[in-house]
């Protein structure tokens, strides 16, 4: 039965009552394959069909939000990763625009649902929108103050927490624990699916279904990063959704539910390991680890048990098992050599000892400017992210932060979202995003003391994912782009209206804790 947002507009609703989900999804499929195809003769002519795509989701949301969200979080593995492997080259540079556009789209519609249902006041009433309009405001402040063009501090917001209109769309959508809980079975399969395609490109060859390994800057011999070829995205990937998985070990009623979260937490445990992304294995040992240590001891403990065989798999797992295809200039690539995290990590080590490492020079670079603006920062879109970058930021001429980035290496950011809130915003807009966050997890983490079964599963699941992603961002921007980002504010907003079922309601006999 439809509920009271699901009605469509009437103007609307004739097309839309009667058509089954399977007719959109068909239309959907038809129209993605035709803009493909048409463009390979005009990325201009492709527009249409990319245009008439758009309104069939448009049209879809009038029926499905929730369904359609959960789409709009993952388009940008779409439209950054998968698409990229199939549309022509001049398509390629608009290609990334495409998950931007769906979410304005269907913000408009889930936004005009909302009104007129009556869940848009009760979507805006949380604490946390005071905390994010303190930072808009500290953000403001900064820019009249630093002289920022508004066009640059405009789009320096938008870079950076665009993302976050997803935490209040989900609330406007109203999601029910069921939902939620389906929501996130969808995120860790997609993720799973990742895992097994790395697994894969280790085994076979780094080369399967067109992927490609990452030889890295330290030392690691093949980084594998699957469908999303960034192991660094991919490894943060995997610490959003490995918590879930975990605490299912410990408080899923059935067994053979156990066994099955005991099966993907090893599968996204391996995988994690051979992505060599120390950000993600700091953001899953130092954050995630934590809260599972205060949360469920059980869940670390077979978490811990997990790691240990996950990283013994990786050592003896045979590799490359598959003949290399030979390249271009005729040469054959040679087999990768054993896993080895030890070596490259003393290596990572040693350049932050030595002044080499570009994330420690970029912290070094930033002390002088936190120095000369703490309390607002230097304006948004002036420092570390795509906007300072694409616009040139004159901090970056002051300070010398030009002379850091390297030439031979593709690098645009300076690797630490939070070193980058903090030196655009200064200190009191670092503090407000960090209280924004930490205003929605604090209703999630005390939920945990009475939940029970699969709603411990989802609240402690939250509360370590936001961990894990959090600490990891110290080392990436992945927060600032669309991939990590979408998720990332659509499970706080799933988390903010889950979190009171988890908190008051009973679980059902079948969803009792085993003593």
């Amino acid at each position: 039965m439809m509920t009271t947002l699901d009605r469509p507009l009437r103007p609307v609703r004739r097309i839309l009552a009667d058509a089954p989900a399977v007719w959109y999804v068909a239309a959907g499929l038809a129209l993605a394959v035709t803009s493909i195809l048409v463009a390979r003769v005009s990325v201009v002519a492709a527009l249409v069909p990319v245009a008439a795509l758009l309104a069939t989701i448009a049209l879809a949301t009038f029926r499905w939000p929730r369904a359609v969200l959960v789409l709009v979080v993952l388009t940008p593995l779409l439209d950054r990763f998968v698409a990229g492997r199939v549309i022509p080259v001049g398509a390629l540079a608009i290609a990334p625009f495409f998950s931007e556009v769906l979410l304005l789209l269907v913000a408009g519609v889930v936004l005009v649902l909302s009104v007129r249902s009556g869940t848009f006041v009760p979507a805006i009433r949380h604490p946390a929108t005071i905390a994010f309009a303190v930072f808009a405001g500290a953000a403001a402040i900064s820019t009249l103050v630093n002289g920022v063009p508004p066009h640059i501090a405009l789009l320096g917001l938008v870079y950076t927490l665009d993302a976050a209109v997803l935490f209040y769309l989900v609330r406007m959508a109203g999601f029910g624990h069921r939902q939620v809980r389906l929501a996130i079975t969808v995120l860790v399969g997609v993720v799973i699916v990742g895992a097994l395609i790395a697994i894969a490109q280790v085994v076979l060859s780094p080369g399967i279904l067109g992927l490609t390994g990452i030889v890295g800057r330290s030392g690691e011999d093949v980084r594998i990063g699957s469908f999303v070829r960034d192991p660094n995205v991919f490894g943060t990937l995997i610490g959003l959704t490995l918590p879930f998985c975990v605490f299912a070990i410990t408080r899923l009623p059935r067994v053979g539910q156990r066994r099955v979260a005991m099966v993907m937490t090893f599968v996204l445990t391996l995988a994690l390991f051979l992505t060599y992304s120390r950000g993600s294995w700091l953001g899953v040992g130092g954050g995630f680890a934590v809260v599972a240590l205060f949360l469920e001891r059980r869940a670390l403990l077979a978490f811990g048990l997990i790691g240990v065989l996950a990283l013994g798999t990786a050592f003896v797992m045979p590799r490359n098992l598959l003949p290399a295809s030979p390249a271009a200039d005729g040469t054959v690539e040679e087999a990768p050599e054993p896993f080895n995290p030890f070596g490259s990590t003393i290596d990572r080590v040693g350049a932050i000892g030595e002044g080499r490492d570009l994330r420690w020079m970029f912290m070094t670079n930033a002390l002088p400017i936190l120095v000369d603006h703490p309390i607002v920062g230097v304006g948004p879109g002036r420092y570390g992210g795509a906007a300072a970058w694409n616009f040139s930021s004159p901090v970056y001429t002051e300070y010398g932060t030009d002379e850091i980035f390297p030439d031979w290496y593709r690098q645009r950011t300076v690797d630490n979202f939070w070193l980058h809130i903090l030196v655009e915003t200064g200190v009191v807009g670092a503090a407000a995003l960090i209280a924004a966050i930490g205003l929605i997890v604090l209703p999630l983490l005390l939920a945990t003391r009475r939940a029970r079964a699969s709603h411990f599963v989802v609240a402690a699941g939250m509360v370590g994912a936001t961990a894990a992603v959090s600490l990891s961002s110290v080392t990436t921007m992945l927060l600032e782009g669309n991939t990590v980002a979408f998720l990332f504010w659509f499970v706080l907003g799933l988390g903010s209206v889950a979190w009171t079922g988890a908190a008051h309601h009973p679980p059902s006999t079948d969803e009792v804790t085993p003593a």
